[in-house]
């Protein structure tokens, strides 16, 4: 099976370098540079630091380009593309590679000293962090060192410090499920969010376990087969929590906001559109209460994800036509500012309106360009994004769409 470091390769080629060009700068033989590319062996570590310089990227992000490693495929043909399952085909699951080494190293002892509740906090927080901007190959990198640090923590904490740790840990593995959902592994994000609401419950948080529950929501929409078993878990929360009575709590009130908008376009998909309705207008009530966009327990909540999730619902309940119109009236601005991702995410539901609106791929992908520009792992990584340009890439006839193969590629959909 040929391997090929796409974004290794895809860098040079943007520069304009031949392998040949890209060896004589680093002082290499070519064939060391095909053996790069192919995925043969790893740069030296006194080559890296050259290699940076020559491509013109950090030393983080040239390690982001040497861990993505996937299948080659023929030249100009989708990689990976099972038509049986496009979402599968579009998943990036080496992303977690780390991550799964973490979760299944049961016994294995922390080798680094302990970290300080703040140390821990503020690592905790920079994963979510990095998330929200979409740099999922910087969080995913950082992850498995968060985690043992946050698990650490909780296992040598004892009295009032124990729900803090608890808090934390839960946090970091909220962190852990949102990046695999969002790069198509329902398992791991399922594993993930499990662990999280343990986490959670130990602290006695009610609000950092009902998003737990989102995320395991989320984590099943992704494995084939339990949508009924997500739809279970959002409901029956959203019924604990109505049953204590109204939240006033910003972060209650955001888990539970966070809740409604799934519901919401869950049913949407189900086509039930009135009662998508009815849960984008409630979200719209626990979005005044809150009095603004905010991003309390990382969930972004606010007046306008309301509309963002009204976006997508359209698409799910396939009404593109009003996807479209409401994405005219959206401004994105008003959200915080680490929400980058978040952004990046509406030009992906708005491209695939207008697919499903005219079938016009050339508006399509200017949606897809734009959300690259935002944010371009939002598009690189993102299995929506990903499964939408491989269906883009199955549509195109003897016309080509412009820009879509150098986005496919890009993206490493296409050798």
């Amino acid at each position: 099976m040929a391997l090929k470091r796409h974004r290794l390769c895809q860098r040079r080629k943007a520069l304009g370098y031949s392998q040949e060009r890209l060896a004589e700068l680093l002082g290499v033989e070519r064939s060391t540079v095909v053996r790069w590319e192919n995925a043969e062996t790893d740069p030296q570590p006194w080559h890296r630091t050259r290699i940076a310089s020559a491509l013109g990227v950090t030393l983080e992000q040239l390690d982001g380009m040497l861990v993505d490693v996937s299948v080659a495929a023929h030249r100009g043909q989708a990689m990976g593309n099972d038509a049986r399952n496009p979402a599968s085909a579009a998943a990036r699951p080496e992303l977690l590679s780390g991550l799964r080494t973490f979760l299944t190293n049961y016994l294995a002892a922390s080798d680094r000293p302990a970290q300080s509740y703040a140390e821990v906090r503020r690592s905790v927080g920079r994963v979510h962090n990095l998330y929200q901007r979409a740099s999922y190959t910087s969080a995913a990198r950082l992850l498995p060192d968060v985690l043992s640090q946050a698990t650490d923590l909780s296992s040598r904490s004892t009295g009032l410090h124990r729900c803090t740790a608890f808090r934390l840990l839960a946090a970091a593995y909220i962190a852990a499920s949102k990046l695999a959902a969002k790069v198509g592994d329902g398992d791991t994000a399922l594993l993930t969010a499990d662990r999280a609401c343990t986490a959670a419950r130990l602290a006695d948080d009610q609000p950092l376990t009902a998003v737990t529950a989102y995320q395991a929501a989320c984590g099943l929409r992704r494995v084939p087969g339990r949508e009924s078993e997500a739809e279970h878990i959002v409901r029956s929360s959203l019924d604990r929590l109505a049953s204590t009575g109204p939240a006033t709590d910003p972060d209650l009130l955001s888990a539970q906001g966070a809740l409604v908008l799934l519901a919401a376009v869950m049913t949407a998909r189900q086509g039930k559109p009135k009662e998508a309705a009815q849960f984008l207008a409630q979200a719209e009530g626990l979005a005044s209460t809150l009095g603004g966009d905010r991003n309390r327990l990382w969930t972004g909540f606010g007046p306008t994800n309301v509309v963002i999730h009204a976006v997508s619902a359209a698409v799910r309940a396939g009404n593109p036509d009003q996807a479209l119109e409401i994405g005219t009236r959206l401004d994105t601005s008003r959200l915080p500012t680490v929400l980058v991702g978040r952004r990046a995410q509406v030009h992906v539901d708005l491209a695939a309106a207008a697919l499903m609106s005219a079938g016009d791929r050339s508006v399509s992908v200017l949606h897809l360009l734009e959300a690259e520009r935002v944010a371009a792992e939002v598009v690189h990584a993102n299995v929506q994004a990903r499964t939408l340009l491989l269906d883009l890439l199955a549509k195109e006839r003897r016309v080509a769409t412009p820009g879509l193969r150098p986005l496919a590629e890009r993206a490493g959909l296409l050798a």
